[in-house]
């Protein structure tokens, strides 16, 4: 799971992407310029203090909004172990996924319904306490619950776009799914509407950029390439999901694979990753115990310099982040956890003993030959033709 750790919630891991470092960081900067409007006799320190107050706590609401995700999926049966925070919100809505569309509209729903509670209670208790207040530390208070408020309005009103990957995009997905009772098909609507909106998003902003209004259009701009990426990213997800379906672990696992014992260090072994065999993850094992995992992206996040101070048992995801596999479970639920935890490949265990891994080599294996298979059986199935009208 990428981004930077900061709390951990109901047993939920929140992270926040470096977007995040720049969104506080203009945060911060619209907060104090507000607090010298609503409190121009504060010290300059102390409005910036109030700058980086609002920006904080717009971020704990944001959290709010995914956490709302996380927990309503919890009740609908669908496990989360972290959140990242991104641009114009999180990853969780993407990794939480119902089986039923009640449950899918439920879990989509949830965070826009909490950014709204906070903007209806921020922006009448910030106007409550600002109005005839004069100029002290109580109209600083009103004009920060204005600008989270605000904030939280505006971030509501984002999330409702109808396409992935924010909310809006899953609500039309249940919608649509609740409609036709096929969720592939309620997936391919949902990208067909995903990219006619981004690309209207983007020609909206060429648009205002034309007419000098370059700050609104870059930030136009970004909503509509977001909506662009998430439609991609959701067409990619429907063709996997399409080529393993009615697969299993055993139908992509990798038997004989190298291992790694706990004490090893990660100079020693970081080689197996690059080159022409490389592996995208190795096991990491003591005795005939499988421990855990480490994987590509475990040792990108390793800074090359203490490659030699840490150990793979360090850099391993164990259980229960990483649970281990057996032969006959289904295989997308399998890849679909391995996206969400940031891991590349998850051992597969028989009796306490390791089977062999599940990797992203052998799974891209899998989905060739399926593929190819598909194809062949296509290619067989003679092409309707209409008989041929003989006389008048």
């Amino acid at each position: 799971m990428n981004g930077l750790p900061i709390a951990r919630l109901l047993g939920i891991e929140i992270r926040v992407s470096v977007a995040w470092m720049v969104l506080i960081a203009l945060i911060t900067i619209l907060g104090a310029e507000q607090a010298v409007l609503t409190a121009p006799g504060l010290a300059r320190p102390v409005q910036w203090l109030i700058g980086l107050a609002i920006a904080l706590g717009f971020l704990a609401t944001v959290v709010a909004h995914e956490l709302a995700h996380a927990l309503v999926g919890r009740r609908m049966g669908v496990p989360t172990s972290g959140i990242v925070l991104g641009f114009l919100g999180g990853t969780a809505p993407m990794s939480i996924q119902a089986r039923q569309p009640g449950g899918e509209l439920a879990i989509a729903a949830a965070g826009p319904i909490v950014s709204a509670l906070v903007a209806l209670i921020a922006l009448p208790f910030g106007f409550a306490t600002g109005s005839g207040v004069g100029t002290g530390e109580l109209a600083a208070l009103s004009g920060a619950l204005f600008v989270i408020g605000g904030l939280n309005a505006i971030f509501a009103g984002l999330s409702l776009l109808p396409g992935m990957p924010l909310d809006g995009g899953r609500i039309v997905r249940a919608i649509a799914w609740a409609g036709t009772g096929d969720q592939d098909r309620a997936s391919r609507i949902t990208v067909r509407i995903g990219r006619g909106l981004g690309w209207m998003l983007i020609g909206s902003a060429i648009v205002l950029a034309l007419a000098d209004l370059v700050v609104g259009g870059l930030l136009v701009l970004g909503i509509g390439w977001l909506l662009q990426t998430g439609a991609s990213a959701l067409s990619g997800r429907i063709e996997v999901e399409r080529l393993v379906r009615g697969s299993v672990v055993r139908d992509a696992i990798t038997r004989e694979v190298p291992t790694l014992v706990p004490n090893l260090t990660v100079d020693t072994f970081a080689e197996r990753f690059t080159g022409e065999d490389r592996v995208s993850a190795l096991p990491v094992v003591d005795g005939e115990t499988v421990l855990g995992v480490v994987g590509v992206r475990q040792l990108q996040r390793l800074p090359r310099n203490r490659h030699a101070s840490k150990r793979a048992a360090d850099l391993m995801v164990a259980p229960p982040v990483a649970p281990f596999l057996a032969p006959e479970d289904e295989l997308w639920p399998a890849i679909d956890l391995m996206n969400r935890i940031g891991v590349d490949g998850l051992a597969v265990v028989v009796d306490g003993r390791l089977e062999g891994m599940v990797m992203r080599e052998s799974i891209g294996a899998l989905m060739v030959r399926k593929g190819a298979a598909l194809d062949r059986a296509r290619s067989e199935v003679p092409s309707r033709r209409w008989p041929r009208r003989r006389g008048p």
